[in-house]
């Protein structure tokens, strides 16, 4: 295993794994490091598995635990074995870090359909231009517990006129209704204005229903794209849904802020990229201390963004807890890419104020949820670590 966690953490210097991002950021190298935190909460690696796992959901039926890798692979793991489910990296493209296997969700009658959700970079050439597209497929699972390759039907197609910036996470929202985030179709600097662009998927988070294996719009069309709920997006990292009808997105910056926003699930909004990023008018040479002309009406604000300081570069979504360590209840939380860092944001007298709860030891790629309600952490390098409430 330390063999093999080696290796990858090698390759990430060479290949599709250097600096061409498009969008001239510079990946740092991978980190490992222990994780540390506070507020009676201790913090445990359990998976080390050598590749980018980033994701995971419970099994309806057998309680198992689904494990997705950006390679394409998913596997079931039972708190104590790892099994394979799936290897979909014939029809995944990795030409670049932010391509892969992004999402999945269990069809809500998953116990009569034994479909799932997959979202995804379709394989391509990664020879010039991007000619890979993001796709959202279904597939059934076989009697044996195994995804059958040969069923998964392409559901709907979103072109990507550049390989970052995909997004791709889907949540699964109640009433055979899904969430899937879409980022703004990569560069730097939304060279297409899609983030502004009512009439383009790109940078919105779509609303859909999924009945008898179709994907279905259930907004009005009378603005527009009748899937798209929210708009003005740069890359949602992850997203969760909250109470009262609410949903937490954290959105990846580009120059100088990591926002959380907090919008609606029933009403669309504008969340102002790139026209801005955080509080500020974005502009391509834009100073991280500039002041913003108020006058621009339409755009919905983050409730929190944070700078591109002490290390933090990019946000990673992760929960709102009403579940999780009782000191966690009733917080959204999140963490940064680079530094590992992890903040709960809790309203406290009406306003809205981040904690900061420790480091996860890696560059955090995702959260999960476990068997008994642990916190899981995925790290860049492969590891996956469980944070709970000491006993």
């Amino acid at each position: 295993m330390v063999l093999t966690l080696l290796l990858f953490l090698s390759s990430l210097s060479i290949g599709c794994f250097g600096g061409d991002s498009d969008d001239g950021f510079e990946w740092p190298d991978p980190i490992s490091d222990g994780c540390q935190m506070s507020y009676d909460l201790e913090c445990q690696t359990v998976l080390q598995l050598g590749e980018t796992a980033h994701h995971s959901l419970l099994n309806p039926l057998d309680g198992k635990m689904w494990v997705i890798f950006l390679s394409g692979i998913i596997k079931s793991w039972d708190g104590q074995n790892l099994e394979d489910v799936a290897d979909l990296s014939g029809i995944v493209s990795r030409c670049h870090m932010e391509q892969g296997l992004l999402g999945f969700s269990f069809d809500e009658d998953f116990e009569n359909s034994k479909l799932v959700l997959l979202s995804y970079v379709e394989d391509g050439t990664c020879e010039g231009e991007n000619q890979s597209d993001l796709v959202l497929s279904s597939a059934e699972v076989g009697d044996n517990g195994l995804i059958d390759a040969d069923s998964i039907t392409v559901l709907k197609r979103i072109e990507q006129p550049y390989r970052n910036h995909n997004g791709g996470f889907l949540v699964h929202a109640g009433n055979s209704s899904y969430l899937w985030g879409l980022g703004d179709g990569g560069s730097a600097n939304d060279p297409h204005s899609h983030g502004q662009d009512q009439s383009s998927p790109l940078g919105t988070i779509l609303l859909f229903e999924f009945r008898d294996n179709e994907v279905l719009a259930v907004l009005d069309n009378s603005t527009g794209d009748p899937y798209i709920l929210h708009s003005g997006l740069r890359n949602p990292w992850r997203f969760d849904i909250g109470n009262s009808n609410d949903l937490w997105i954290a959105d990846v910056g580009q120059n100088c802020w990591e926002e959380v926003n907090l919008v609606s699930l029933i009403e669309r909004a504008n969340l102002g990229w790139s026209e801005r990023e955080g509080f500020q008018e974005f502009q391509e040479e834009m100073s991280c201390s500039s002041t913003r002309d108020d006058s621009e009406n339409g755009l919905t604000d983050p409730l929190l963004a944070y700078p591109h300081e002490n290390g933090n570069c990019s946000i990673t979504g992760g929960y709102w807890m009403d579940w999780g360590p009782e000191n966690l209840r009733d917080g959204y939380l999140y963490g940064d890419f680079c530094t590992g860092s992890i903040w709960i944001l809790e309203e406290t007298d009406g306003k809205w104020n981040e904690r900061h709860l420790g480091n996860s030891g890696g560059m955090i790629v995702g959260f999960g949820k476990g068997f008994n309600d642990e916190i899981l952490v995925f790290h860049w390098a492969g590891d996956i670590v469980m944070i709970n409430g000491k006993i």
